[in-house]
């Protein structure tokens, strides 16, 4: 099905009457991170898709601090019109709100248009680690109880509760240090300061090809082509773990428009079939999305019922943001 017809937004939207009301307004995608990262790099790549496709001109915005949830708020607070759209990541809609003190509810305050991409991630380990499977390390800890520390991207984060998650499933006594960004763990985790962590495929690709650090394990339905002798997280008898992925989503503020969530979701959905996209897609090592408003809000009820319970089972409490 082609989309290339579909209207600007302003069209659907009675309170702004004529389509000439506001024909310079821009709608803007705010993003909860820096610019460089992947939850930053994957909008700006379908905006200028989304933007040919309504015929409008599409802005991202980047607007960092407290693991998105910044950003979060000012979504959820913004008008529900169709111009302010949240780009997200896992973290802020389904971890977050159990770890950490927010202001807004994501799962409730926002309307979910889509999930536009999922990566997997690999459990990572030093090569110093003597270990050369997932079996042969949840053994070697087991052994060797409070003896090795696993990095994760901060307190709360979805790294955090995916690590606690693997560690509560596996019963293993393994302990923390939490770093203050994905990059800030490489250093430590190359020099065998820590002995694991979960990174995706790009992060970590170059430094398994030349041997400092080891693939284990992948958080993903699927192996990867690239490692291709790792197992999923359902072969290796941990299937619980299939809910971490690493996921990233578009969102309204509630009460937007149904008209408009729809032209929203189309765009998107046609964006991600086009070349540039799925070339970029690649690229980043993420699969295209494209799930309906209704099975994204119903994963995203699934998947925090699961961290609410990880978060209460690992005593990881709500704190300041």
């Amino acid at each position: 099905m082609q989309y290339a017809s579909i209207a600007p937004l302003s069209a659907v939207l009675p309170a702004y009457g004529s389509t000439n009301d506001f024909p310079d307004k821009p709608i803007k995608i705010v993003v909860g991170f820096s610019a460089g990262g992947t939850t930053d790099a994957l909008p700006r790549l379908f905006a200028t898709q989304m933007s040919r496709i309504l015929g409008q001109t599409i802005v991202v915005e980047n607007k960092p601090g407290a693991a998105g949830n910044i950003a979060t708020a000012q979504v959820v607070r913004s008008a529900p019109d169709g111009y302010t759209l949240l780009a997200s990541s896992i973290g802020q809609i389904t971890v977050s709100p159990h770890t950490m003190t927010m202001s807004v509810d994501p799962q409730r305050d926002l309307e979910h248009i889509s999930m536009f991409g999922e990566g997997d991630q690999f459990l990572t380990i030093n090569k110093q680690v003597p270990a050369s499977s997932i079996q042969e390390f949840i053994a070697l800890v087991k052994s060797k109880p409070h003896t090795m520390f696993y990095g994760d991207s901060g307190a709360g984060g979805n790294m955090h509760l995916y690590l606690e998650y693997f560690r509560m499933l596996a019963g293993l006594d393994i302990d923390a240090v939490h770093f203050k960004g994905g990059s800030q763990i490489m250093p430590d985790l190359i020099s065998n300061r820590v002995q694991l962590s979960l990174l995706s495929n790009i992060v970590m690709n170059s430094h398994a090809k030349d041997g400092s650090l080891r693939p284990i394990l992948l958080y993903g339905k699927k192996r990867d082509p690239d490692y291709p002798d790792v197992p999923t997280v359902r072969e290796a008898g941990l299937p619980d773990l299939e809910t971490a992925s690493n996921w990233f989503g578009l969102h309204a503020p509630k009460g937007t428009p149904r008209g408009v969530i729809d032209k929203i979701y189309r765009a998107l959905v046609e964006s991600l079939k086009t070349k540039e996209v799925q070339e970029g897609l690649v690229t980043l090592g993420i699969t295209a999305g494209g799930n309906t408003p209704e099975a994204f809000s119903q994963r995203i009820a699934r998947e925090s019922e699961t961290f609410k319970k990880v978060a209460e089972l690992t005593r990881i409490k709500p704190g300041s943001t």
